[in-house]
């Protein structure tokens, strides 16, 4: 895949958007919102686009659903999901999972296939056009390979997660024979129904990817993006036992 040109019109779209009309608001929401200095940064960021030479920015933020200054207002001041503020914790966390039976209506694509025999499984859910996804990627295989017989990484890609279907099979494969030094661990293609996206994925009420979901066990002990509270999750899971929830 090739890497995009830092320099290009789009690129440089993209960092202002990210600089001026994002970041600085991801605390600044719902009673913390400032209205004037939002719309302030409207203003910085009209400068910025004719700067870099683009008559309507959102010909090319169209095409990540942001489709004018209101609705990124809107979105904005409502802030961010549930599961990615700071204290959440997934309903899902508790209930016993049998990750072969996930993957089983699955299509193996990369790695060893699963067969169920470790003790730790780390469910992966990613898609190729997700770009904190592809940067989890070598860490995840060498996690796999660190911990090898210990724990299974199993990726779980599905291109469609928030976005219409794309032939997900030929994406993948091309992507993988791409990245192939990255991404060295097991992987799988979600089917057209979206067999594991809607039986684990949803219900875990995570609304991001990446998205790795650990069970240890057959039971799930952390819902939530790949980061450092993950690998604290998979330290404990490698030492200490698990319950399920009552039934």
């Amino acid at each position: 895949m090739p890497v995009a040109d830092p320099n290009s019109p789009e690129e440089r779209l993209k960092t202002a958007y990210n600089d001026i009309l994002s970041d600085p608001f991801d605390e600044k929401y719902e009673d913390t919102w400032e209205e004037d200095t939002y719309w302030a940064a409207v203003e910085s960021f009209k400068l910025k686009v004719g700067e870099i030479g683009i008559d309507d920015p959102f010909e090319i933020l169209k095409k990540f659903n942001i489709t004018s200054y209101q609705s990124i207002r809107d979105r904005l001041k409502a802030g961010p999901p549930a599961c990615l503020r700071a204290g959440w914790k997934s309903p899902y966390i508790g209930t016993k999972v049998d990750p072969l039976a996930v993957v089983a209506p699955l299509k193996h694509v990369n790695g060893p296939e699963f067969n169920g025999q470790e003790r730790v499984v780390v469910l992966d859910f990613w898609a190729t056009w997700c770009g904190p996804c592809v940067r989890a990627g070598p860490e995840l295989s060498d996690l796999s390979e660190k911990y090898a017989g210990r724990v299974a990484i199993v990726g779980v890609n599905n291109q469609s997660m928030f976005r219409p279907r794309d032939d997900d099979i030929s994406v993948v494969t091309t992507f993988l024979e791409e990245h192939k030094k990255d991404f060295r661990y097991t992987i799988y293609v979600d089917n057209e129904e979206g067999h594991a996206r809607e039986t684990v994925y949803k219900v875990s009420e995570y609304r991001a990817i990446p998205c790795v979901i650990v069970i240890v066990e057959g039971v799930v002990t952390y819902v939530g993006g790949p980061y450092k509270e993950f690998l604290a999750a998979l330290e404990v899971a490698l030492d200490e036992p698990v319950a399920a929830k009552e039934e």
